[in-house]
């Protein structure tokens, strides 16, 4: 790219918190003894999207019939849980606070991510002592737009709260749909395979399997190239 780097955008589950399996739990939790389907399932057909596509999607496999009335009881028992869970089992991705905390320095920053904002709270509460509360310059959760990822909303109200253009920004993502929503934002995507393989990503500008390989020179280096 020859663009200037000026901004990050990062995505939060599975890129700055190893959260896939407490949000497996919470839904398991949640949705009750019908709900039969592996984390291996779970992780390859039901996430990267938000809270209700990850419940319909679990609810179709598991053939179980549901209106809005039970979708919002799920998702209030499956806040719930996440709040309790997360508070015990909150763990950073390996390199992702050093590198939150070093892209602060240098660049204004800003969470996209499509889980919904009372679990980004519980997270952000606990994650490294709390030490990554309120740096993040913007946060937009799936409860701030009417289409989450894939669909590009959740990337451009990033942008625009941090207020720079795409060209000059870049995201960190882990998953097909959070890419395919950055990059129909504008942005260019540093992809980090390790909750899905390089393969899966392949739509990434660029790929790791860690952010403990990348540091903010880095991120200037692979913008620039």
């Amino acid at each position: 790219m020859t663009a200037k780097l000026k901004g990050i955008v990062f995505d939060m589950d599975g890129v700055i918190i190893e959260s896939e399996f407490t949000h497996y739990s919470a839904i398991c939790e949640a949705m009750g003894e019908r709900m039969n389907q592996s984390y291996e399932t779970f992780l390859t057909k039901c996430t990267g999207g938000d809270e209700r596509f990850a419940m319909g999607r679990l609810a179709e496999l598991c053939e179980i019939d549901y209106d809005e009335q039970q979708f919002q009881q799920w998702s209030q028992r499956k806040a719930e849980a996440y709040k309790r869970l997360v508070s015990k089992e909150a763990k950073a991705m390996p390199g992702a606070v050093d590198l939150v905390l070093s892209a602060a320095e240098h660049f204004p920053i800003a969470l996209a991510t499509g889980s919904r904002k009372v679990d980004v709270d519980a997270a952000l509460e606990v994650l490294a002592g709390g030490e990554l509360k309120g740096i993040f310059q913007i946060i937009v959760s799936s409860s701030d737009v009417k289409k989450p990822k894939p669909h590009p909303a959740t990337y451009e109200m990033a942008i625009e709260g941090i207020g720079l253009p795409a060209e000059n920004c870049i995201a960190i993502e882990d998953s097909p749909s959070g890419i395919a929503s950055a990059k129909q934002a504008g942005l260019g995507v540093l992809g980090v395979s390790v909750m899905h393989g390089r393969d899966a990503l392949k739509e990434a500008n660029w790929c790791t399997d860690s952010l403990e390989k990348i540091s903010v020179v880095e991120l200037i280096r692979l913008f620039q190239s």
